[in-house]
């Protein structure tokens, strides 16, 4: 166990046993709330020796058993271990921000925080490991494993909010929360922003409780925005802020910092100089399986110079998962009105529309992604209006691994047909986008450097407020988010407000033609690259040299690609990192 310490510093170690010995718990993440459960665990008479939440979750644990994790706020990876019966329970977040990885091995289970930590236990218990097949299929598709899925055999992760137990050598799970969309609040557009407000604001200043120097990211976009203006609110010009400064016309610094000089904080313009072989090196060093999100590479740079400032940030993640701010959540909620269309109808209009082949953030991108999605079947929808990568149909042409199970028919799984359109998108982005790739991206680059990032937005209270709203407050005259950005008009300015979302816009297509050329060619061009057992040859060939899927996200199949091939083989030399490539042990966030 490593402890980054954020609060009680001096008696919050780790492993933390009962007095009586009977219970012993390990604990990476915060309980935000753990100074209203501390109150209430000492007014039933439990006595506690220090001031930490680790030893909230010990008290909790006797009061409520494996219910423990009903009441908690926050991120949390955890183990209890109970000498009374023998048993060992395994917890996850409500989002899974906290990542925790487990396998049963012929002497038992193994559990840890990384891939990387788990492998010599499992070794150690007479283990061995394999790849899955399956796993590097769906990651075609997806540009990450899908949890709880992993690259290894017989390795899975701890399923986002439940609750794992072993005992008598049998492994039960149990999910204790899932997202709720309905019943829908009978509220106005006005009740609805001010209970937004609300929720938001509690939630920040519950993230704010810490022992050690603690700032917001602050971007020229809404959602974090919105948290340092919370934060603002409660502790004044002190909060730091910490913006991103990038080369070109999507800096979004000079927007930061009028923001944060409206707000009467201080601001730190952080300049990001990334060297892409580098950057994509450095990715393949801490992510412990083939990670194809691009944008890991700033992230990681982001929180090494965010932490030479502060332990702690805040930021606006998950805003867009539950307050509805992608496009694509536009083209759900309008989508209904085509599927009453003949399918010669959207099929037609998916032709004539679908073949502009131009940038994805571009409004052409869009409308061409819209339209080809328009005549799919609701699994290939999903994948064409998010990543636009392989879908079943590329892949039986292609697929040279063990037979495997269609990505669509992972999406089927994770879809709840009673919901409406946009609630369905949603529901499938938390359950698989943010949960395998966003929080994995964030969680990993931030500890990697021992920071840690904190995320209002995806406080449990604040997501089950949101999802209930209509969905006609969170699109409002085709924007997306409008109930988010209408509950700050006037607190935050017009251009802040009104902006377009733009993320890190990593330029990987130039990349993937120039900086990645030659490392490109060397390994997945070559006529032995690892990654030709599985993907035909000749196909390979066509996507490096733009033959092939130029209609599709061809920059992100190809980096799939390569990341896929610098992993395999990584893994076929020991696990030794890359071309130099070293990886810092994790922190934990206590």
């Amino acid at each position: 166990m490593t402890r980054l310490a954020i609060i009680d510093i001096a008696g919050g170690h780790q492993p933390m046993t009962s007095p009586d010995g009977s219970l012993t718990v390990v604990f990476n993440g915060e309980i935000y709330n753990y100074r209203e459960l501390h109150r209430n665990l000492a007014a039933k008479g439990h006595v506690f020796r220090t001031d930490s939440d680790t030893e909230v979750l010990l008290h909790l644990y006797e009061d409520l058993g494996t219910d423990f994790v009903d009441p908690m706020r926050g991120m949390f990876a955890l183990a209890i271990y109970d000498r009374r019966d023998v048993s060992l329970h395994l917890a996850r977040d409500r989002f899974g921000k906290k990542p925790l990885y487990y396998s049963q091995t012929p002497r038992g289970l193994v559990f840890a925080s990384e891939l990387k930590a788990l492998k010599p236990l499992a070794k150690a218990a007479g283990d061995t490991w394999t790849i899955d097949d399956q796993a590097i299929y769906d990651y075609l598709s997806l540009a990450v494993v899908p949890q709880p899925r992993t690259i290894y055999r017989k390795v899975s992760s701890v399923p986002a909010a439940s609750v794992l137990t072993f005992k008598d050598r049998k492994t039960s799970v149990r999910r204790y929360w899932r997202p709720e969309f309905s019943p829908k609040l009978d509220v106005s557009y006005a009740e609805a922003q001010r209970l937004s407000r609300e929720s938001i604001a509690e939630a920040v200043g519950l993230r704010l409780r810490s022992d050690v120097p603690l700032g917001v990211f602050l971007s020229g976009g809404v959602d974090s925005s919105v948290v340092a203006y919370e934060a603002a609110k409660l502790t004044g010009s002190d909060l730091q802020t910490f913006t991103i400064s990038t080369p070109g016309a999507l800096d979004e610094a000079p927007v930061a910092a009028r923001t944060a000089a409206a707000l009467g904080i201080r601001n730190t313009v952080l300049p990001l100089q990334i060297n892409a072989l580098d950057g994509l090196q450095e990715v393949i060093g801490h992510y412990d399986q083939p990670y194809a999100d691009s944008s890991a590479i700033p992230s990681l740079q982001i929180s090494r110079l965010a932490r030479q400032h502060v332990t702690v940030v805040l930021n606006g993640d998950g805003g867009d998962e539950v307050f509805g701010g992608y496009r694509r959540y536009v083209a759900a909620y309008n989508a209904s009105r085509f599927d009453q269309l003949p399918r010669s109808v959207s099929s037609h209009l998916s032709s004539a529309l679908g073949r502009f082949n131009s940038s994805r953030r571009g409004p052409l991108g869009f409308v061409s992604r819209f339209a080809r999605g328009l005549s799919l079947d609701a699994p290939e929808r999903y994948l064409a209006w998010t990543l636009d990568m392989m879908r079943e149909s590329d892949k039986r042409k292609c697929w040279r691994g063990a037979p495997s199970t269609p990505t669509e028919v992972l999406i089927s799984s994770r879809s709840r047909s009673e919901l409406s359109a946009l609630d369905q998108q949603m529901a499938t982005d938390i359950e698989l986008n943010l949960l395998s790739d966003l929080l994995v991206k964030m969680d990993i680059a931030s500890m990697a450097h021992s920071l840690e990032a904190r995320s209002p937005f995806l406080d449990h209270r604040v997501a089950e407020l949101a999802w209930r709203l209509p969905d006609r407050h969170k699109i409002k005259r085709g924007t997306p988010k409008s109930v988010l950005r209408d509950a700050y008009r006037g607190r935050l300015s017009d251009e802040v407000i009104r902006g377009a979302k733009r993320g890190f816009e990593i330029p990987l297509r130039s990349w993937l033609e120039n900086d990645l050329r030659s490392i490109l060619l060397e390994t997945v061009g070559s006529r032995t690259a690892l990654v030709r057992s599985y993907l035909d040859g000749e196909i390979i060939d066509d996507l490096v040299e733009q033959r092939s899927m130029t209609e599709r996200n061809w920059a992100y199949i190809v980096y799939a690609l390569l990341v896929l091939e610098l992993w395999l083989q990584r893994e076929r030399s020991g696990s030794q990192p890359v071309h130099g490539c070293a990886s810092a042990p994790r922190a934990s966030t206590r």
